[in-house]
């Protein structure tokens, strides 16, 4: 039997914090050489001139990813179809037993999508940040910007955060729900330099296709999770500032297909050689992570679907161990 999770059974069954434990034994297992991914395919159907992930596109996406360790496939389909449904945007996962090919579990869940990309960030920040950073600066108050502060407050002691968008009601608004959600300080900033020069941590979580963070504003110590450059056109950091990181860490090839890499490679501003290695490299062992506290990090975090692999996975854990889910027949093999 395959186990069907809902958007509900999902929230009942992980927290955030085994979300994070989950992805980063996704990219442990990358590290290892012990997975296969492939980039993120999407057919755009309606306002296909949208960035990626922006609501109004209608679109169709697909995601393939293999935990070998875990012995896991994910086969992953989201669906944008905002004029027509309600909600307009849905994430169904299959995970499937890479040993037998019977579904293990259908996952219909948007949240878990968001999740691993918070995820994503926290595990770069626990590796790369200062153990000690307490002050955060979100760049681009929207969903992912609150999701991104919620996710990190999980693994540092966050206690003050700056949150900057292009329009400042954003921003204020931002301020005030996260300030009473996670009980910290949170204030708008003036501009992005004042929110990047602030901060222990920067994450950016924009639509930007120009960069808008410069190189002179990285202060030493410093930690950029890279979120919102996911897409060709997308570019958050100027080179120069990608330059500047003693660390420039990726979460995946997948990397060098977004704009934030593939625009400055082109223009041969910089290249695979400025490139430290990937997340998993750090997390299995291979290559030592934050060394110093004056050493500058950058880790860029595209979104890749092992990491919905590994949280599906945990979900499904989860979700057996304590009896939520609805059991039907496997979708791939109904008559078994």
């Amino acid at each position: 039997m395959t186990l069907f999770l809902t958007e509900k059974d999902v929230a009942d069954a992980i927290k955030p914090i085994e979300v994070i434990d989950a992805v980063e034994d996704g990219f442990r297992q990358q590290g290892l050489g012990l997975t296969q991914t492939l980039p993120r395919r999407e057919v755009r159907i309606l306002k296909r001139e949208l960035p990626h992930a922006d609501v109004r596109m209608t679109f169709i996406s697909q995601g393939l990813a293999f935990l070998e360790q875990s012995n896991v496939v994910e086969v992953q389909h989201v669906l944008n179809f905002p004029e027509k449904n309600t909600p307009g945007m849905r994430c169904v996962n299959f995970l499937i037993n890479s040993e037998n090919g019977s579904v293990l579990a259908v996952v219909d869940s948007l949240a878990l999508l968001r999740m691993r990309t918070g995820a994503g960030g926290a595990v770069g920040a626990r590796y790369l940040s200062r153990t000690n950073s307490t002050t955060v600066g979100i760049v681009g108050a929207g969903r992912q910007g609150r999701i991104a502060l919620r996710f990190l407050a999980q693994v540092r002691k966050i206690k003050t955060a700056y949150a900057w968008s292009r329009e400042p009601r954003r921003a204020e608004e931002f301020s005030e729900e996260m300030k009473k959600e996670l009980r910290i300080t949170v204030t708008p900033s003036a501009g992005i330099e004042q929110a990047v020069r602030e901060a222990d941590i920067v994450i950016t979580a924009t639509h930007a296709m120009n960069p808008i963070i410069k190189a002179d504003w990285l202060t030493p110590g410093v930690h950029v999770n890279i979120i919102g450059a996911d897409d060709p056109p997308k570019i958050e950091l100027e080179a120069a500032a990608l330059k500047r990181a003693d660390k420039l860490v990726i979460a995946g090839p997948d990397s060098y297909l977004a704009g934030q890499f593939s625009i400055p490679m082109n223009q041969r501003l910089i290249s695979e050689n400025d490139v430290y290695g990937t997340i998993g490299e750090i997390i299995s062992g291979k290559k030592p992570g934050r060394q110093n506290n004056s050493e500058i990090t950058i880790f860029h975090s595209p979104g890749l679907t092992l990491q919905d692999a590994a949280a599906s996975y945990k979900v499904y854990q989860k979700a057996k161990q304590l009896g939520i889910g609805t059991n039907i027949s496997d979708p791939l093999n109904p008559h078994p």
